[in-house]
């Protein structure tokens, strides 16, 4: 197989090291308009792939004996590249995806779009039609659905190990502060940031996320507020059933990579990460640090991403199932829209009743 990348930061990087090491690749090509860039690119995956760290899912590749598929450089148009590919990573700006995806699955060619698949409900929806229309496989990088930790948690779930599902918390707080250059082309904290954790919760729990009410405040970069944007949020989420779920978010947390979500219900409580590795410290008598916490999120969910990468190559083979198709950003979006509209106003949200569009 021929798995093309176009959008080539760390995440396009990271995307390119995992594909060329999935079974069935025998090539990934990096798709890039400045042939030096584009090369540069190709030396830096296939350093990652030689430097790879071990972890669960390398080291089964390494007992296989999988050699990694070759990294090679395209200095062709997105659209002149297509025909010779049999998947798609689109890794590009945000702005980008909805033109990007559509061009891949009107030539027949399966695509894993970076999440969102775009900033407004309106735009999404439209571009969920004509991929829809294609019948072209495409799949959005939600990555905690391929996480194995957030399957077993949704199992408990759903299994009814919990009994009736009473709290969610959801902790989502990034390391590494945003680049001043890209907070006014982020979507804010609602879409860039916690639309994982309104998309991973409703996914989890079984259940919709029918009300909201938010609140955010700019604690640590300036730059955040005057694009409109806050660093520090907090949002409370009414389900379905009446259960209430709690999401933080934070663009900096310098004590490590810190992203949990916690399920509490009549019968018992399980949750994701929770490790010597999270960021927290006790201060129980006996309480120790943490081990080498996650410094990015590209490593809390090294799993998550190879996992993604393995699923869509079953995809485009025809043979996975599409656990992410374009349809559900939908709801996410609509949460992210209404966080945004009960900040700004300071009232609670009803998801079904508001108009969202105006906020977006």
């Amino acid at each position: 197989m021929r798995i093309g990348v176009v959008g080539l930061g760390r995440v396009g990087i990271m995307h390119a090291r995992n594909a060329a090491q999935a079974d069935g690749v025998d090539e990934v090509v990096l798709i890039g308009r400045d042939a030096g860039r584009t090369q540069a690119a190709v030396e830096l995956v296939t350093a990652s792939i030689a430097d790879d760290a071990p972890d669960e899912l390398a080291g089964e590749h390494a007992r296989r004996g999988r050699t990694p598929g070759r990294v090679t450089a395209s200095a062709a148009p997105f659209a002149a590249a297509l025909p010779d590919l049999d998947g798609v990573i689109v890794a590009t700006s945000t702005e980008t995806h909805p033109e990007l995806s559509v061009l891949a699955a009107e030539s027949g060619v399966p695509a894993l779009v970076e999440k969102p698949l775009a900033l407004d409900l309106a735009t999404l929806e439209a571009t969920c039609e004509r991929l829809e229309a294609t019948g072209s496989p495409v799949m959005i990088a939600f990555h905690r659905r391929y996480d194995p930790a957030h399957r077993a948690l949704r199992d408990h779930v759903r299994s009814g190990d919990l009994g009736t599902l009473r709290v969610v918390a959801a902790v989502d707080h990034d390391r590494l502060p945003l680049s001043v250059d890209y907070i006014p082309r982020s979507g804010g904290i609602w879409r860039d940031l916690l639309i994982h954790d309104f998309d991973i919760i409703p996914w989890v729990t079984g259940q919709r996320i029918v009300r909201v009410h938010a609140q955010g405040t700019v604690l640590d970069a300036a730059a955040h507020a005057r694009h409109g944007d806050i660093d520090t949020a907090v949002a409370v989420l009414e389900l379905e059933s009446g259960a209430i779920a709690t999401v933080s978010g934070t663009r900096r947390n310098d004590a490590g990579q810190d992203v949990r979500l916690e399920v509490f219900g009549s019968a018992g409580t399980y949750g994701t990460g929770i490790s010597d590795r999270t960021p927290v410290t006790s201060t129980e008598a006996g309480g120790r640090p943490p081990v080498a916490p996650y410094q990015q999120f590209i490593d809390r969910f090294e799993l998550a991403f190879r996992h993604e990468v393995d699923a869509f190559i079953s995809l485009a083979t025809g043979r996975g199932e599409n656990a992410s198709p374009p349809r559900a950003g939908i709801d996410a979006l609509r949460v992210a829209l209404a966080a945004a509209r009960s900040l700004a106003t300071g009232q609670t949200v009803d998801i079904d009743q508001e108009a969202l569009e105006a906020v977006s």
